[in-house]
């Protein structure tokens, strides 16, 4: 994913001429009629497509993309869970306050004594919203990506500051 950053996951086909239903990794929907080429990337990683989009619209709070060349769902089979991949450079503007996902991964959390609680391992869409997946001295933990506990976010730092709440607090208090 080097240079790259996935807008979607190809999920299914839709309809009978080669459309695939998109779950959309960006704030809004328009941003696929706004592509022509990306790239294709495997779950795995280890295979990539270069692909032109031909049409893109909204659809039950879905985009439903039309590929060049992809006429018929069974045309889509072989990508099902492929994300849809744009360059770094063709990324839009974030407003303050917005971050791409990947930034995230990596990053220490520390609490407003300065302690550091753990690393963002990954970040996911739970059933609530996005989760960090975090690696603390005693094991793993999510932490919601929640204003209210996740109060700073300094790339450049390469923190978080959290205010975790009661239950996570001491997940990562080492026994003596």
């Amino acid at each position: 994913m080097a240079g790259r950053i996935a807008v979607g996951i190809i999920r299914k086909p839709h309809g009978i001429r080669g459309e695939a239903s998109i779950e959309a990794w960006t704030s809004s929907l328009d941003r696929f009629s706004e592509l022509s080429a990306v790239t294709l990337v495997s779950p795995d990683d280890r295979e990539t497509r270069s692909a032109t989009i031909e049409t893109a619209r909204s659809h039950g709070g879905r985009a439903l993309i039309k590929f060049a060349g992809i006429e018929s769902p069974e045309d889509l089979r072989g990508i099902q869970n492929w994300t849809i991949e744009i360059p770094e450079s063709e990324a839009r503007q974030l407003d303050e306050d917005e971050y791409y996902l990947h930034d995230l991964e990596g990053l220490t959390l520390v609490d407003s004594d300065g302690r550091e609680r753990g690393v963002v391992k990954e970040v996911y869409e739970g059933g609530g919203g996005l989760l960090l997946s975090v690696k603390g001295p005693r094991g793993p933990f999510d932490v919601p990506f929640a204003s209210e506990i996740c109060t700073a976010v300094d790339l450049v730092q390469k923190r978080i500051t959290v205010n975790l709440p009661a239950g996570l607090d001491d997940l990562d208090d080492v026994a003596d």
